[in-house]
């Protein structure tokens, strides 16, 4: 948005000097790019002096640092009178405590209140290489990068200066604070958070794929919330039929191993728990995962067992012989209607507390607010609940076989 208004006119132009009409003209058009809640207040500090005038072309950033009151009283006179004594740009940036590396950001970067900016060295020296070159994203630019390293640290701030994707998110996109919570982690093995990641965060990960592994990170930690909350007693004996061993899955290290052995998704089953009856046993040959099977209610006698799913390794079908073990199994339960199951949602909370305690630990009160806004709203239990509607009947040859059924144990 532009302002409507004539752009000032600062000196009166001797029309015998191209060069200072160039100038001019430059100047009033960088002056006219900063942002319209703050151009009038840049105008008029440009006005007061022709070294003012000058930061449009030369340090935009200080312009309107200078303009917005950025810093203390005592280190704005300071730097002011560094500029009206001639000193070096440098010397004026430091007197007002506003880093180097921002000199070259361009007058559109600058669109709000500038807060404390990171100025350690080694940060600075590699930071002036990954200034954005487009314009229009330079203040998305500046605010992300600034914001990264409040919340995880100079590395994670480097790594979101350096790919665009940050600064031009789609909106499937995780929100930039989770992300950094995610490679907050990845650097502190002894936390909860960090033993539900998948791979870790590197520096030398495309966004892509990080946001992959927040994705899944996030089901993990759903799963985890959800299973320290989940009241609920034993519905079926685990033991063996037909050589094969049944082993119930309880905490989160049994699913998140069965899923690393078996390649599926089940580090990601909180859906299926939070939203009805669902025990989950792993099918065993000699100690080692062959399969794995879901039980749920029968859909017509919701007081007996049914077989939801059984899948074997990356979710390919089970070996006829494993189905007949299921089946061997199943048949010598002792029957016995399922047992209420319920998420407590105060044990949820104090879990929730628990893990995201580390992490917060180390975030200012704004950032600290905001971040568990968005995690809570992430991790909010959403339970379904399920409604009975009424079927047609079929006859028993029109049911499909859901062993031979092509749709039928869907496992993920």
């Amino acid at each position: 948005m532009q302002s409507k208004r004539p752009i000032t006119s600062r000196k009166k132009l001797d029309s015998t000097s191209p060069a200072l009409e160039n100038t001019q003209l430059r100047r009033s058009q960088l002056l006219q790019s900063f942002h319209f809640s703050c151009r009038r207040r840049v105008d008029e500090i440009a006005n007061q002096a022709a070294c003012f005038e000058e930061l449009a072309e030369t340090f935009p950033g200080l312009l309107f640092a200078l303009a917005t009151n950025y810093g203390t009283a005592e280190a704005r006179r300071a730097a002011v009178a560094h500029l009206i004594s001639g000193s070096r740009l440098r010397e004026a940036a430091n007197a007002l405590g506003l880093p180097w590396w921002m000199r070259k950001l361009p007058p559109q970067a600058f669109n709000k209140r500038l807060e404390t900016l990171p100025d350690d060295p080694k940060f600075s020296a590699r930071i002036a290489n990954l200034l954005p070159t487009v314009p229009a994203i330079s203040a998305k630019w500046l605010e992300r990068v600034t914001q990264a390293y409040r919340i995880c640290g100079p590395e994670f701030a480097l790594w979101v200066a350096r790919h665009d994707r940050f600064h031009a998110p789609l909106i499937t996109d995780p929100a930039l604070p989770y992300v950094a919570a995610w490679a907050w982690f990845a650097s502190h093995p002894e936390t909860l958070g960090a033993q539900l990641l998948r791979r870790p965060w590197t520096p030398n990960m495309s966004p892509r794929r990080a946001f992959d592994e927040v994705t899944a990170w996030r089901k993990r930690i759903r799963l985890a919330l959800t299973l320290s909350a989940l009241g609920r007693k034993p519905w079926l004996s685990e033991g063996s039929a037909l050589g094969y061993e049944f082993v119930e899955l309880r905490t989160i290290d049994d699913f998140i191993a069965e899923s690393d052995t078996m390649d599926n998704c089940l580090d990601s089953f909180s859906e299926k728990l939070e939203s009805g009856v669902s025990y989950v046993f792993s099918i065993r040959r000699n100690g080692s995962p062959v399969a794995d099977i879901e039980i749920g209610v029968h859909p017509v006698e919701p007081t007996m067992p049914s077989i939801v799913q059984l899948r074997g390794p990356k979710n390919k079908r089970a070996h006829p012989e494993i189905w007949r073990a299921a089946y061997n199994w199943l048949g010598n339960q002792e029957l016995h209607p399922v047992p209420a199951q319920v998420v407590n949602s105060a044990a949820r909370r104090r879990a929730w507390r628990t893990l995201w305690k580390p992490y917060l630990s180390t975030l200012s009160p704004a950032d600290r607010d905001q971040f568990e806004k968005l995690a809570s709203e992430l991790d909010k239990l959403r339970t379904r609940r399920r409604v009975r509607t009424q079927r047609p009947r079929t006859t028993t040859a029109q049911r499909p076989d859901p062993i031979l059924s092509e749709n039928a144990g869907t496992a993920c």
